[in-house]
């Protein structure tokens, strides 16, 4: 299968690439150590951020929203990410998870 890379004149405009994790704090760190960036965009689901306060909601109204908000981490994607960057993210999120009980 051809990649949007290998079809002339085209290229991702990938913005996140967000994964989830159980543990995301300690990835982040994990990951901040070995010098690779990695963001929590969203720490605060939607119905709890103040603007949408006049909707109501309140914590425990929309419990996978909670969950995802705490578990959500964006890792680096960019056009000038190597393959080799790629690969070291990779290995050093399977060696956090590796480590793991």
């Amino acid at each position: 299968m051809k990649s949007v890379d290998d079809i002339p004149g085209c290229r991702h405009i990938f913005n996140q690439y967000v994964v989830r994790v159980p543990r995301r704090n300690e990835l982040q760190a994990f990951l901040k150590e070995r010098s690779v960036g990695a963001e929590v965009y969203y720490p605060l689901p939607l119905h709890l951020q103040e603007c949408f306060a006049y909707l109501g909601h309140k914590p425990g109204d929309l419990p996978e929203s909670e969950k995802a908000a705490k578990e959500t981490l964006a890792l680096p994607v960019y056009p000038e990410l190597s393959d080799p960057q790629a690969k070291y993210v990779v290995d050093s999120i399977q060696t956090f998870c590796a480590g793991q009980p």
